[in-house]
């Protein structure tokens, strides 16, 4: 007996296979661009708690240190709310049951932020956000909506770490500006009165308030005794070797350790002449806070030129005009590192730090 196979009948299995098989291709495409997604969105949300967190902390350190007009929580809500808009998280309500709350010394919760004081054991806070988005393929399926959640914990007080080796911006500025200028704990602001105004810096080796100057970080000789950079071959005068300087990251080659220890490379090699291609354009496009040595005199001619550092302040870079001259804003004395609400030595210089503990 002939068996006469149905051309129609192939047909119809062609297309039930074929419509199979784009099913199965959409929603491997699906699971790899919408899951890519969804790991750039959970970074984004971790980012947007990590450096909520951080600011937070960094008003409850002013606590800490005994300033009560800028340490409170108005001031710690008002971080966390900025921090959060500037980096795309979610908004949030202050004083729900996920809202973002203090804690002590050991990381231990106490009330929530927004409630009008600060607890007497505060230390630090914790914070959670999230973002939601909608994703690309995954609706054919019917997800139509995913959200990535993450929390962060940062800790606020005093600190007695030197900024971390290799992380100083190569630009120290003068001691008098810090004490002519209040230090900015809210946005850049356009109100000339405003201690968020941005302060225009020029070169120059004159303690004065405007004045700082470019540093060469590593160098060997000059009679200041630092170590030469690992990986630039000895300082140069030069715009090539600063902008290796600037970064991103900014590199300072191992330089510099708490000042005013024995041993210790106090006086940091200056580089003469005005850089007029120096690049700042990433920390000011960011608004990265940089961390910046304070000199109090400086000599020296030429190569041989330096500046005395006496400490390390946070300074948000919002102008460079190639190099000549800089626009900012101080963020205070602020270093990354353990922290403690415990005053240590008074005979021994303290500054105020947060640390990210997660």
């Amino acid at each position: 007996m002939n068996l006469i196979r149905d051309p129609r009948r192939q047909r119809g299995q062609m297309v039930v296979l074929f419509a199979l098989s784009l099913a199965v291709i959409v929603l491997a495409v699906g699971l790899v661009i919408d899951g890519g997604n969804a790991l750039v969105q959970r970074r984004a949300s971790q980012n947007a708690a990590d450096f909520a967190a951080l600011a937070g902390a960094r008003i409850v350190a002013e606590h800490v240190g005994g300033d009560l007009t800028n340490g409170t929580d108005v001031n710690v809500q008002a971080a966390i709310r900025n921090a959060i808009l500037v980096n795309g998280g979610a908004p949030i309500t202050f004083g729900a049951p996920d809202g973002p709350r203090y804690v002590d010394d050991n990381g231990a919760l106490l009330g929530y932020v927004g409630t009008g004081a600060l607890p007497a054991t505060a230390a630090g806070v914790k914070v959670g956000t999230d973002r939601s988005w909608r994703p690309y393929f995954l609706g054919i399926i019917g997800v139509n909506s995913w959200t990535a959640s993450a929390t962060a914990t940062a800790t606020g007080g005093f600190s007695y770490a030197p900024p971390t080796p290799g992380s100083l911006f190569p630009a120290a500025i003068a001691l008098s500006y810090f004490q002519t200028y209040p230090y900015c704990s809210g946005p850049v602001s356009t109100d000339p009165t405003d201690p968020c105004y941005p302060q225009h810096l020029t070169p120059g080796n004159l303690n004065v308030p405007g004045g700082f100057g470019w540093l060469k970080f590593g160098c060997d000789g000059y009679g200041l005794g630092q170590d030469p950079p690992a990986n630039a071959g000895g300082c140069r005068d030069s715009r090539v070797f600063l902008d290796e300087e600037i970064g991103p990251p900014s590199k300072s080659f191992g330089c510099c350790t708490v000042v005013g220890l024995p041993g210790s490379p106090d006086r940091i090699g200056s580089l003469p002449g005005n850089k007029a291609s120096a690049d700042c354009s990433y920390y000011i496009d960011n608004r990265i806070t940089v961390t910046v040595p304070i000199w109090d005199t400086a000599g020296g001619t030429g190569s041989n030129g330096w500046y005395h550092i006496v400490g390390f302040a946070g300074f948000q870079i919002t102008g460079c005009s190639g190099g000549k001259d800089i626009e900012g804003v101080w963020r205070k004395a602020f270093f990354n590192g353990p922290t403690t609400i415990t005053p240590g030595d008074p005979l021994v210089p303290q500054s105020l730090g947060t640390h990210l503990i997660r």
